[in-house]
């Protein structure tokens, strides 16, 4: 049977669905907590775009907090997701950027040290921070490390752990 309160609680519902599209030049934002220093604290990690009229003119921040304190940050064109050559109006840049926001922090993104070896790792990636056959590279191997995969834009790949020794976030992979 047809109950109009029913109908107008799910279409409020609907309507405050975060899953819905939005207009472009407004904000997107999504947001994970995962303890990714073995600390037992989650941090907050976050992506968000900034508002902007055209498509092209929009950067995408990444920030890790704990607490209110940002420990990491990192930012982008949100452009650089789609190629240079590609013609797309900015709706349907916009709407596929809503979809890449949304799984930005899927559990694929996240491994952990013990998982991979990490001369296996630097054979088909490049190191940056940490070198092999460094201190910092045996801290990183001697116990597990929480990896996070930032995927900014197309060609701009990165692996991202937390190193105790240096009390900050550092880059161990890139593309």
């Amino acid at each position: 049977m047809f109950s109009p309160a029913l109908a107008c609680d799910s279409f409020a519902q609907f309507t405050a669905d975060s899953s819905r599209p939005k207009p472009i030049g407004s904000v997107i934002r999504t947001v994970r907590e995962i303890d990714m220093t073995n600390d037992t604290v989650p941090e907050v990690l976050q992506v968000e775009t900034t508002r902007a009229k055209r498509f092209r003119d929009i950067k995408v921040r990444f920030g890790i907090y704990r607490g209110k304190k940002n420990v990491y940050s990192y930012s982008w064109k949100a452009d650089d997701f789609f190629d240079k050559i590609d013609k797309l109006p900015d709706t349907i840049k916009w709407f596929r950027l809503q979809r890449i926001m949304r799984g930005f922090f899927s559990n694929q993104n996240f491994s952990s040290s013990d998982s991979e070896d990490l001369s296996s790792l630097f054979g088909r990636l490049r190191a940056a921070d940490i070198k092999p056959g460094t201190d910092e590279a045996r801290e990183f191997t001697s116990a597990p490390h929480k990896i996070f995969s930032v995927y900014a834009g197309r060609d701009m790949l990165f692996g991202i752990t937390w190193l105790d020794s240096k009390k900050r976030f550092v880059t161990l992979w890139r593309n």
